[in-house]
């Protein structure tokens, strides 16, 4: 009799360890996904500030040295709309599969390719474009905003990818399928 509570309290035990240790993944799991939604509000203010600039363009013949050149910076502008937009698709997937690797790839990939295009619009060489200061001085501001954001981000993925490593909740981890998240 004492041999079979002892098993049933050990049984006990390990059912509500097993819990817990399952509880703290999934809340670990839940934290990354809260700490995107401010990583994703300073990454839409990337698209605002593409979006004023060729509006900008657009309407304002000065923006441009010489307007019977204009053709000469399409390309710029084309490039910095396809890398927008590609970032917009790549946030929208984020959203959706925060945890997968290629998710988190695929935004690393079009935010660069965004700031390369930006980099590109804005520098000394292409002298026929006039980006409005006011846009190159939030772009810097967006900048420095999302930094703080994005480390925050990663130290979440850094915590659950631990809580995952450590040798009794990887039993669960594996059992349940988590798999280690990507850091951006």
């Amino acid at each position: 009799m004492l041999l079979s509570r002892w098993f049933w309290i050990a049984c006990a035990l390990l059912v509500f360890w097993a819990l817990g240790a399952y509880n703290r993944l999934v809340r670990l799991r839940a934290q990354i996904k809260q700490q995107f939604g401010p990583l994703q509000a300073v990454l839409l203010e990337y698209q605002d500030v593409v979006q004023q600039a060729v509006t900008a363009a657009a309407n304002a013949p000065q923006l441009w040295d010489n307007p019977g050149n204009s053709d000469l910076g399409h390309s710029h502008w084309t490039r910095l709309q396809v890398a927008a937009g590609l970032s917009t698709v790549a946030l929208a997937r984020m959203q959706s599969h925060t945890l997968e690797e290629d998710s988190a790839q695929a935004l690393h990939d079009a935010a660069a390719e965004l700031q390369d295009a930006w980099a590109a619009l804005i520098h000394p060489d292409v002298y026929y474009i006039n980006i409005p200061q006011n846009l190159k001085q939030r772009w810097l501001e967006l900048d420095l905003l999302v930094q703080p954001e994005l480390g925050r981000f990663n130290a979440a993925i850094a915590e659950y990818n631990e809580a995952i490593a450590q040798y009794p909740a990887a039993l669960l981890a594996k059992l349940f399928q988590f798999q280690p998240a990507t850091p951006l």
